[in-house]
């Protein structure tokens, strides 16, 4: 029997509150059974949509809705339903489409306006979201799911002092919400409030012990402070603690993996890469990090296949392989420009840098040098003696110091040798991007770039009128908010200027700063022969060396060696060991190569003096390819230990070359790799050249450009003069060319 319209009304509401005491399936039943009797009963119809939404049966809700609607178009409530299963569906154009006709006929709805927001949010239109967040806010100001949708929002653009506003709104009506907990976590790292982010991420652990968000939000914690294996230990608790239908637990392999990275133990991070890129969906840049835990462990099976797909899914515009990866492990200078631009696009969405007021000149020109590594560090200790020796009538220097607080006495000496040391590794990116604006930094040097612990939001919110790309990142960072990238007509000839972003600053010798002061070479405590034998090598045997980082040798590499191996008698190829399984997983590789693995010697970790020294124990430094020794090639030049290397097509794979003609050898740049094993093999049987060019070498120590410091100084002021005076002018960055 249909009954009458009272009757079903009677029994919609009774089934309503059947369905609002969580009794779906009952609820469900009484719906149909209302339909049975009265098939145009919009109202159930659209309480079954409802339903599908609840029970994540998204078409069955879709129809729902429809069919309701269909019968009386009139009910906002309706639409809504409508948007939230095409949302949930990822049809976001049309969820927009329904949000706004339901709040056209209701336009008081401010979960229908934070819905609406959601989908725009989804397309990437931020600022209209924003937008229908703040009415949606407007018109319920305690509304938890709107200020908890915002704080998402703001978080994933980087607005980490608004999110945590939200996300304290969120707290203070719902003291538990694990999922705030944990992004307000999220928000207190982003503003580099590490100390607050460890308590409040260690009570929601003590609160949670079985969450897996908890203790994912408390790896992130320790990953920002620089702890490497608490990290790793937090991720991989949430390992253990994810559900097995959450997708394979990707994000968190990616994660521990990265902190593994962080603590050099990459063996273990290869084995969470491999499960990261067997989750659905993988996580971005996973691919790119699985690639060089291929070169870092030396998993070469299939290498340049893996590469040559990396490379495809980065001109893909895919987020598949961080800029670093592709800087030091792609040859392809447009591939690396184009993940460049992809990073800093997934990074610093839509980035506006903030308009700079007008100022005077200053007597002086501030420069002012962002690192997370001044200290005992690679790059500090090539650029220290910069810093030291600007000019002080002209320049004023300025040194912001972020990333995890290191203190050592590189630090020490760095913050008592310039006019000013800001140690901000406790200060938001926006913060210590207003502090430079404050103290009118005319030029902003980013010494990071994409490596590891770099901060680019600092420059894209636009630190100073002039910024630089120097020294740290060996590539084109792909963002409009950096002006310059310090090169020369080696590392960047003027016909790669295309695949820069920034505008090429052409130094006349060499890019790389070099202060003989900082390396001090410790005194040989033997003869040469009984050292060698000591380290491991032959007494008599021609030593060839490469104590480039284990990443840097690709396969192809090494065959060439394990051919020069093969073709000069009695010698041997001297490595640094990075960790245990680096010399018997290269010793397999030289067996398949012919190769006795005796002829394999290995050289741990030393401090630099010592370091320095025993490059003399060592006959020919042989390069790698498509990344070059960088610090090392300088290292080795220094030690006075020939060096022999083979021009690339990447700033990163020209290094070397730039460092031998700065040091007056550039008969040892090779055009090929077939004639960098050709000369190899004739090096090792010329004595009397290699004497020559270590008698070279020694008196360039003295008088070649490469370690002539004040000379260097002079060129870089020189362009940063160039850059001060355009800027003042109001002229466009272009090329700066700095004669010799």
């Amino acid at each position: 029997m249909e009954g009458t319209a009272g009757e079903i009304d009677h029994d919609f509401d009774a089934i309503l509150q059947i369905h609002q005491n969580g009794l779906l399936d009952q609820a469900e039943a009484g719906y149909l059974e209302i339909l049975n009797r009265a098939p145009y009963h919009h109202p159930s119809l659209g309480m079954l949509g409802i339903l599908g939404i609840q029970r994540k049966r998204l078409e069955e809700a879709l129809r729902y809705a429809d069919l309701a609607i269909a019968i009386e178009p009139r009910i906002s409530n309706t639409h809504a339903t409508r948007g939230n299963a095409l949302h949930g569906l990822k049809r976001y154009e049309e969820a927009v489409q329904a949000y706004q006709v339901a709040l056209a006929l209701d336009p008081g709805g401010h979960d229908v306006l934070t819905n609406l927001a959601n989908a725009l949010k989804r397309l990437g239109h931020f600022e209209r979201a924003l937008e229908c967040y703040d009415r949606a806010l407007a018109m319920c100001p305690a509304s938890i799911d709107t200020h908890y949708n915002r704080g998402v929002a703001l978080l994933e653009k980087g607005r980490h002092a608004e999110a945590l506003d939200d996300f304290d709104a969120v707290l203070a009506g719902a003291s538990d919400d694990l999922d705030a907990l944990c992004r307000r976590i999220y928000a207190l790292c982003g503003l580099q409030r590490h100390p607050d982010a460890l308590a409040e991420s260690e009570r929601t652990i003590a609160r949670h012990p079985s969450s897996a968000d908890a203790w994912r939000a408390h790896g992130h914690v320790r990953l920002g402070m620089g702890d490497s294996m608490q990290a790793a230990q937090a991720f991989e608790r949430a390992i253990e603690l994810s559900a097995p239908s959450s997708g394979g637990c990707g994000d968190e392999h990616f994660l521990a993996a990265r902190a593994l990275v962080g603590g050099n133990r990459h063996e273990e991070a290869f084995l969470h890469l491999e499960q990261a890129l067997k989750s659905d969906p993988v996580p971005a840049y996973a691919a790119g990090d699985h690639f060089l835990g291929m070169a870092q462990t030396l998993r070469w099976h299939d290498f340049d296949h893996v590469k040559a797909r990396l490379c495809e899914a980065v001109m893909r515009g895919e987020s598949a392989a961080t800029p670093f990866v592709m800087a030091v492990g792609c040859d392809d200078l447009d591939v690396i420009r184009r993940a460049g631009a992809r990073f800093i696009e997934d990074f610093v969405p839509e980035a506006e840098p903030l308009p700079l007021p007008e100022r005077a000149s200053h007597e002086k020109i501030r420069l002012g040098y962002f690192s997370a590594d001044f200290h005992a560090h690679a790059t500090t200790l090539l650029i220290a003696e910069l810093l030291e020796k600007h000019d002080p009538a002209n320049f004023e220097v300025f040194l912001f110091s972020f990333g995890p607080s290191t203190f050592d006495d590189m630090t020490g000496r760095l913050s008592r040798g310039v006019d000013h040391f800001f140690d901000v590794s406790e200060e938001s990116d926006s913060t210590v991007c207003a502090l430079s604006r404050k103290l009118e930094i005319d030029i902003a040097i980013d010494l990071k770039g994409y490596t590891q612990n770099c901060r680019p939001r600092i420059f894209a919110g636009r630190a100073a009128p002039v910024q630089v790309n120097y020294l740290g990142y060996p590539a084109s960072m792909g963002a409009a908010f950096i002006d310059y990238i310090v090169g020369d007509a080696i590392v960047t000839p003027p016909e790669h200027a295309p695949f820069y972003t920034e505008q090429i600053v052409t130094l006349p010798h060499c890019y790389q700063p070099n202060a003989p002061g900082l390396r001090s070479i410790a005194p040989m405590r033997t003869d040469r022969a009984s050292a060698r034998i000591a380290a491991g090598l032959p007494a008599n045997g021609f030593v060839f060396c490469c104590f480039n980082n284990t990443y840097k040798i690709t396969p192809t590499v090494f065959a060439t060696w394990m051919r020069i191996l093969r073709t000069v008698p009695d010698s041997v190829l001297w490595l640094y060991e990075t960790d245990g399984r680096v010399a018997p997983r290269l010793r397999d590789e030289a067996v398949k190569n012919d190769v006795e693995p005796g002829r394999l010697v290995f050289a741990p970790r030393q401090p630099l003096g010592e370091h320095l020294c025993r490059h003399a124990l060592a006959d020919l430094f042989l390069d790698t390819f498509p990344c070059n020794a960088h610090t090392t090639g300088s290292d080795a030049l220094w030690a006075g230990l020939p060096l022999l290397t083979c021009l690339g097509t990447t700033f990163a794979g020209r290094v070397a070359a730039s460092l031998l003609h700065a040091v007056g050898l550039p008969e040892m740049v090779m055009p090929t790799l077939d004639a960098y094993e050709s000369r190899a093999i004739e090096l090792a049987s010329d004595p009397g050249e290699l004497q020559r060019q270590r008698e070279h070498l020694r008196l360039a120590g003295t008088n070649a450009p490469l370690f002539d410091i004040d000379r260097y100084r002079c060129s870089i002021e020189e362009a940063y003069r160039i850059m001060q005076e355009r800027s003042m002018r109001c002229e466009a960055p272009m090329p700066i060319i700095v004669p010799a």
